[in-house]
């Protein structure tokens, strides 16, 4: 059966590969830019409509002046973002061996900071995951309304894509994402660029958005207080959501191709200088067309309807887009399992999450990512719209510790480290820990009522959970180190083993384990629980011709319970022999067919699971393996 399960996990995730030949799969700039920037870019996608649907639907406003002050909330969000690659390309030349946020917080503000940094980021990675797909089919659906009712079952497929080809190594997955993430940036900038330019020479639109019910003439009689300021802050605060994915990079340094941290730091910055791009020009070409976003439509969709009309360019950059959004959710499944390696290294996290698989991919951190982005899409109906309200909390929670962290190593560094660019350096760190905090204040206030209240409460509960797992770690650590007295005197080496054979029916089996017992035990006893009287006498009788010479112990169980007589007897025995060592020996017999398993009882499976908390006993399995 193992060499079934093997075969089939190679056939299913390929070859494995050997720890020296890590190298080979390290990525270029090319191919860092598609698995690192997926989530970035993506973003580009949806921030537009996340701003404009504030302010249609919370204040009410005509579609116009909606696009209108969209324009300069964007390039706020802009100017925000050119700060936060600025400061993480300081970051990534600090600690070039990666873990971005979490490392510099926990190394500069103590554990606590860190570990803010580390449960706002498994978090955000999670949504990022949840609300990529959920865009990825929300564009899909755009293009193909008939498939809107199977929305929920289309994200969990694109989920088990993802994870399987994570799983199947970082290398392999790069060359699946490179194609279209290239194709979405060239169809997004192609349709911004042809979409100005059409309305410059006068063309009109290949497609009416929905009814604009406003002039330009009306719009202007709106001032910005009759918006309130709220509204404003909650548009922006959704339209933040773009520069989630940023941090990827500076966790990931070590993915790079040498010169690694010129390579990540070349990466992040045509990141920003894209991403700000194409973020812009959606929003310019939604003021333009006076787009207005519609339940089974995505905004980007009926730009391209408007620039493209139903050519087949328009499908072109609907399936860009679906599928830019859906590899998006890599930027998490390169992140995620990586930041969990950081934390189980650190005994935060279980260490299972720090184990690489057979393709040099933190598997477990991977198909961990999987089913939780599965359960929260699920939960959600597979609404993007309902998942955003939770987005991008935890993502500027963990720029604003990695910041002030990485602000507080400068100031430290001794003036014969500092360099030239000490002083300007200082000054971007400082600017993007500043700017940073205040949005984090601004999305946490704007949408606590609208979801964001679930994230910051999800945080204090992650540390407790980390907590004790570091606690349990220590207590393990500090009862298994050596210790002077420990080492085992003659008296104790003096002790025998005896050992006990557990029999439920007599049986080759049985025999086989009767006889196993003798080699290394001369105290050797047969032990039967007697749950029926007509199987126990039956027993007795076979016990005379194939009972090996061992004596049988029978147990009356009168309430028919198996285990708790077995649990008596033993803890009876090792009050009779304080120095001998309780071997209890439970039978088993394996089936040749994997499936044949399920066909019959677990008794020797429960008495394992329930004998192995007993201090002083040992307890083995003797298996007999059936040939047919």
């Amino acid at each position: 059966m193992s060499n079934h399960f093997f075969k089939m996990k190679r056939l299913l995730l390929g070859e494995s590969i050997a720890t020296q030949d890590e190298h080979h799969e390290r990525l270029s700039i090319p191919a860092g830019l598609a698995i690192f920037a997926s989530d970035a870019l993506s973003s580009s996608a949806y921030a537009t409509e996340e701003i404009l649907l504030i302010f249609i639907v919370a204040s009410h406003m005509p579609v116009l002046w909606g696009n209108i002050l969209a324009i300069p909330i964007a390039v706020s969000i802009f100017v925000l973002l050119a700060i936060v690659v600025l400061s993480y390309r300081e970051l990534i030349r600090a600690y070039p061996g990666g873990g971005g946020a979490y490392v510099v917080a926990i190394e500069n503000l103590g554990d606590m900071p860190g570990l803010v940094v580390g449960a706002a980021l498994l978090l955000d990675y999670i949504l990022t995951v949840a609300v990529s797909i959920t865009a990825g089919v929300a564009a899909l659906t755009s293009a193909f309304p008939k498939l809107l009712p199977y929305g929920v079952p289309l994200c969990l497929v694109f989920i088990a894509m993802m994870t399987y080809a994570n799983l199947r190594g970082l290398k392999e997955s790069a060359r699946v994402f490179a194609m279209p993430t290239y194709l979405f940036i060239v169809g997004m900038a192609g349709m911004i660029v042809w979409g100005v330019l059409r309305v410059l020479l006068g063309f009109d639109p290949l497609y009416n958005p929905a009814d604009v019910s406003v002039t330009v003439g009306t719009a202007q009689h709106i001032s910005i207080a009759a918006v309130g300021g709220m509204i404003i802050l909650r548009a922006f605060s959704s339209g933040c959501t773009a520069l989630t994915g940023i941090e990827a990079i500076s966790e990931g340094v070590q993915a790079f191709k040498e010169p690694a941290v010129q390579k990540a730091n070349q990466t992040l910055a045509m990141l920003g200088g894209i991403l700000g791009f194409l973020f812009i020009g959606i929003t310019v070409l939604a003021m333009l067309y006076h787009v207005t976003p519609v339940h089974d439509q995505t905004v980007v969709s009926q730009i391209a309807r408007c620039v493209f009309g139903t050519s087949p360019l328009y499908y072109v950059i609907q399936f860009a887009t679906m599928i830019i959004l859906i590899l998006a959710a890599n930027t998490s499944f390169s992140g995620f399992p990586r930041l969990g390696s950081f934390l189980a290294a650190d005994s935060w996290v279980p260490r299972q999450f720090g184990i690489r698989g057979d393709k040099l991919v933190f598997s477990n951190g991977i198909m961990f990512l999987g089913v939780m982005a599965a359960i929260l899409v699920v939960l959600f109906g597979g609404e993007t719209h309902a998942l955003i309200p939770l987005y991008a909390v935890g993502v500027f929670i963990s720029f604003t510790l990695a910041q002030a962290g990485l602000f507080k190593r400068q100031l430290a560094l001794p003036k014969p480290e500092r360099g030239r660019n000490w002083y300007g350096q200082l000054a971007i760190i400082g600017i993007g820990t500043l700017a940073t905090g205040v949005v984090s204040v601004v999305i946490g206030s704007a949408k606590f009522f609208h979801g964001a209240w679930m994230i910051i409460a999800a945080i204090p509960v992650l540390l407790f959970i980390f907590v004790q797992i570091r606690r349990h770690y220590e207590s393990v650590q500090r009862q298994l180190t050596l210790r002077e007295d420990a080492k085992p005197t003659t008296s104790q080496l003096s002790g025998k083993s005896h050992a006990i054979v557990l029999i439920a029916n007599l049986h080759m089996g049985s025999v086989e384990a009767l006889r196993y017992a003798r080699t290394f035990s001369e105290r050797v006893e047969a032990v039967h629980v007697s749950l029926n009287a007509e199987a126990t006498q039956r027993l007795k009788a076979m016990w005379d011709e194939w009972g090996c010479d061992v004596p049988l112990h029978i147990i009356e169980s009168p309430y028919r319970s198996l285990t708790q007589p077995i649990i008596d007897y033993i803890t009876l025995l090792e009050e009779q022999y304080p120095n001998d060592t309780i071997t209890i020996i439970v039978p088993e017999f394996v089936t040749k067919k994997w499936w044949h398993q399920f066909l019959h009882n677990q008794s020797a499976l429960t008495l394992r699971l329930l004998l192995r908390w007993n201090r002083r006993a040992v307890v083995t399995s003797y298996r007999f393996y059936l040939d047919e």
